[in-house]
């Protein structure tokens, strides 16, 4: 039997498609739970608001960022992983190819799906569910688990960090995960900052260092998970920490949120703030460790 494998991301901005991208995000209803008619509107208007900025850190970035083509090498690294019955697609959320889209061109195979997101969220897994349960291909599909606390995804961790931390003396480690809204957390009594700490505490213990969870990347006046990447960045500054390394714990692949927003910004403020030398670890996206991982949830979701 042949499967079709199925990996999805997130998604993000591409020159000239910034309005597509966030009128895709600010429309789904699983994050933004808003009657039909007020949520298109709200959706245009917050794709107007963001556009200029969107396009400015692309900008910034060198006019694309990663996301995608990091996503098509864990694609088809997966591919020569898993073996000639598999065929091994990447998909987003909320940009080309939409896995709304791919799921139609695919809905008389076997699927399985395997969101690239560590931890569970009603804003990522809970939206990848929605798109699956409106597709042709629900019947056929199989969905994978989140890997928060697959032991050989935080090995891969706990291998990169081994380089970033080559040199240094007193390293202090600081988990940046994306926030997500309180709103979203009650409504779904969603699990993430859960799950987003007992990775977190699995890598600290496993290097015996000490370390802080922060969010990064809120938007708008609502309130978000707390403490914030930036308040701790100062907080530990303030408190004498001079080597500070910074893990992108929700990550799987490069993004705005790493390179522009931490290795840019909160770099820069590390190091007003009085912080000697700031790292950030690279997110491995092909490393061999969580290949296997992925492998082996795809194995078990086909069942």
């Amino acid at each position: 039997m042949t499967y079709r494998l199925l990996v999805v991301n997130y998604g993000g901005p591409s020159p000239g498609r910034e309005t597509e991208y966030l009128k895709n995000l600010f429309s789904d209803p699983v994050v933004f739970p808003l009657p039909s008619p007020v949520r298109r509107v709200f959706a245009n208007l917050m794709a107007l608001w963001r556009r200029g900025e969107s396009a400015r850190i692309l900008e910034e970035l060198g006019g694309k960022s990663p996301l995608l083509e990091q996503t098509l090498e864990q694609a088809r690294a997966l591919g020569r992983l898993l073996g000639p019955e598999w065929k091994v697609s990447a998909a987003m959320l909320y940009s080309r190819p939409l896995l709304s889209e791919v799921l139609r061109e695919v809905k008389d195979q076997r699927v399985v799906v395997l969101p690239l997101f560590p931890q569970y969220s009603a804003a990522t897994w809970g939206s990848v569910r929605r798109v699956l349960s409106e597709s042709p291909a629900e019947g056929t599909a199989g969905l994978a688990r989140p890997f928060y606390d697959c032991e050989l995804f935080l090995l891969g961790w706990e291998e990169a960090l081994g380089e970033t931390l080559k040199g240094l003396k007193e390293p202090f480690l600081l988990f940046s995960a994306h926030s997500l809204p309180l709103y979203l957390i009650r409504r779904y009594s969603d699990p993430y900052p859960r799950q987003v700490e007992e990775t977190a505490r699995r890598l600290a213990k496993r290097l015996d260092l000490p370390f802080a969870v922060g969010y990064q990347s809120k938007l708008g006046p609502v309130k978000w998970l707390e403490p914030s990447t930036e308040n701790l960045i100062k907080e530990l500054a303030k408190r004498g920490v001079k080597e500070l390394v910074v893990v992108p714990i929700s990550f799987t692949a490069e993004n705005s949120e790493t390179l522009w927003e931490v290795d840019l910004n909160y770099r820069k403020l590390a190091r007003e703030a009085g912080i000697d030398e700031f790292r950030r670890v690279p997110v491995p996206h092909l490393s061999p460790r969580w290949l296997e991982c992925w492998r082996a949830l795809a194995l078990e979701a086909a069942k």
